[in-house]
C-alpha cells in the first residue's frame, strides 16, 4: 500500500516538475500555427510576447490571433476570429501553382484608425515596381501584380482585408504562386510643425529724399506621422519565412512607408544587395 502511494507521488511530481520547466503560454494563430511564448502585454490591437529564453519583444495584430492559452490554464478567445473562414466557388478555376514564384499581395492600410484600401494597393503596386527597378537581384521570379489582382478579384476578393477570411495556404491556390508577400501599413497623423521666417528690403530715393522699407514674411508647416510597417512573406503552406515590423525614421509624409518597404524587400531571402 506504502509502496504504491509512492510510486504515485513520484508520476505526480514528475508532471508538475515538467510543467514547471515548459510552463508557457500558447498562442494560436489564425493560420494554424500554435507558438510558445510569454505573453507581456495585452493592449487592443496587438499582443506583446517574448520566446522563451529570449528577451527581444515580439508584437502580433490581435487580428491574427484566435486564443490564448496561459500557463495558468486561463484562456482568451478572441472572436473577430471566430467566424470561420470562407471557402472558394467551386466554379472558380485555379491556375497553376508556382511553388518558386512570389506574388504581391495588397497590403493592408489604415489611416487615423480608418481603412484606406486604395492606399493598401498603392503599396502593394510600389512594392512590385521596386522589385522590377533591378531585376537581376531578384532570386525568384515575380507575378505580374496585375495577374495578381485578377486572380483574387475572380476569387471575390477585393481589397487586402478580404484576406483575413481565407487561410494563406488558399491564397497561394488562388493566385498560384508559392511565395505570398504582403504586410500591414499603419499611418497616424501625430501633429503638424509650422515655422515663419522673415526678410526686408530698404530701398532709398535721392531725389525725393525718401526712404522706404518693404518686409515680407514665409511661412512653413510640416505634418508628423506615427507610421508602423508590418512585413510578413509565407510559402504556400501557410508558414511565415518572414515575419518583422519596422517604423520609418522621420515620417514627415503620409507615403513615408515606402522607405520602410524598400528597406525591408532589401533584406529578404529572395534579393541580392
Amino acid at each position: 500500500m506504502n509502496y504504491s502511494k509512492l510510486v504515485i507521488l513520484f508520476f505526480i511530481g514528475l508532471f508538475y516538475s515538467a510543467n514547471a520547466q515548459n510552463g508557457s503560454d500558447q498562442i494560436f494563430m489564425s493560420n494554424g500555427e500554435t507558438i510558445a511564448v510569454k505573453v507581456l502585454r495585452v493592449e487592443p490591437n496587438t499582443i506583446t510576447y517574448t520566446y522563451l529564453g529570449e528577451d527581444l519583444e515580439n508584437v502580433v495584430e490581435k487580428d491574427e490571433v484566435i486564443k490564448i492559452i496561459f500557463k495558468s490554464g486561463r484562456e482568451q478567445l478572441f472572436s473577430h476570429t471566430m467566424t470561420g473562414r470562407k471557402s472558394i466557388s467551386p466554379t472558380f478555376e485555379y491556375p497553376t501553382m508556382k511553388q518558386n514564384e512570389g506574388a504581391i499581395l495588397p497590403f493592408e492600410f489604415v489611416f487615423d484608425g480608418a481603412e484606406a484600401p486604395e492606399e493598401g494597393f498603392e503599396a502593394q503596386d510600389y512594392y512590385y515596381h521596386n522589385l522590377m527597378r533591378r531585376p537581376e537581384r531578384n532570386t525568384i521570379a515575380y507575378q505580374d501584380v496585375e495577374i495578381t489582382l485578377k486572380r483574387l478579384r475572380e476569387a471575390g476578393i477585393t481589397k487586402a482585408n478580404d484576406m483575413r477570411d481565407y487561410e494563406m495556404t488558399e491564397i497561394a491556390k488562388i493566385v498560384g504562386a508559392g511565395i505570398l508577400v504582403t504586410g500591414k501599413i499603419t499611418v497616424d497623423y501625430r501633429s503638424t510643425t509650422s515655422s515663419t521666417s522673415g526678410s526686408s528690403t530698404t530701398r532709398v530715393n535721392t531725389k525725393k529724399k525718401k526712404v522706404k522699407t518693404y518686409s515680407s514674411d514665409y511661412s512653413t508647416s510640416m505634418d508628423e506621422f506615427d507610421t508602423k510597417v508590418l512585413f510578413k512573406i509565407y510559402n504556400k503552406n501557410g508558414d511565415k519565412i518572414v515575419d518583422v515590423n519596422r517604423v520609418p525614421f522621420m515620417a514627415t509624409t503620409r507615403n513615408n512607408y515606402i522607405t520602410a518597404l524598400n528597406y525591408l524587400m532589401k533584406r529578404t531571402p529572395y534579393y541580392q544587395k
